[in-house]
């Protein structure tokens, strides 16, 4: 049914739900007085209109586009889902592939390393030495629980890593991964050299190391 001026919208829309109770009555005659006036759709009248729903459905099946619309949501969310999960498994895969590269018998003294942060800039330059040269806090805390056995989670490493001393050690970088923010670190100039100053500690027995032997304070003079 054709309507031409603004008083016969009016008077369909109230005899459209004229059978209904306030408040859901002047709810529903203002869902469907708008249907009416929009300018884009032919003046039809809205049929059917449910007060549980809240949805009108006329010739143009409101309700179907809201079913497409919620199918076309979940499709995407899946898409997504699907994507992060395969991300995360390329960010595994990585990892697994960077730990067979160490033979961690070459590189004993990570353990005599007294700081996480030393012994992640030890990680750093053991992979620049293999030519990767860049490590996300991830993939360090994964080569050192994996490979040496340290434990150590990925936010920890993140945490040394972004101390204000370790700025003069390290170099970040940003990347996106998928739709995620992430940081590579790679080791300077000046971090190699404090790590090799420590490195010389361990080798000549400076430090904690060189203590002496204890005297016995006790023990009397013949």
């Amino acid at each position: 049914m054709e309507i031409n001026n603004l008083s016969e919208k009016v008077k369909k829309a109230s005899e459209a739900v004229a059978d209904l109770k306030e408040p859901l009555k002047t709810e529903a005659f203002k869902k469907i007085l708008d249907k009416l006036l929009e300018p884009d759709m032919p003046n039809q009248i809205p049929i059917n209109y449910s007060p549980t729903s809240g949805m009108i459905s006329n010739d143009y099946n409101f309700a179907k586009t809201k079913k497409n619309s919620s199918a076309k949501k979940r499709k995407i969310n899946n898409t997504l889902n699907k994507s992060n999960t395969q991300k995360k498994e390329e960010a595994e895969k990585r990892k697994q592939e960077l730990a067979k590269k160490i033979n961690r018998t070459e590189y004993s003294e990570i353990h005599d390393l007294k700081r996480t942060l030393t012994k992640i800039l030890y990680v750093l330059k053991i992979m620049r030495d293999k030519e990767v040269d860049g490590l996300t806090p991830p993939e360090i805390a994964y080569i050192l629980k994996e490979v040496f056995k340290i434990k150590i989670s990925g936010e920890l490493a993140s945490i040394n890593l972004n101390r204000k001393e370790s700025q003069k050690y390290v170099d970040r970088s940003r990347i996106v991964v998928g739709r995620a923010v992430a940081y590579v670190y790679k080791l300077m100039k000046s971090g190699e050299d404090h790590l090799d100053e420590e490195l010389k500690k361990i080798n000549n027995h400076i430090g904690p190391k060189a203590k002496g032997p204890k005297t016995n304070l006790s023990s009397k003079e013949p």
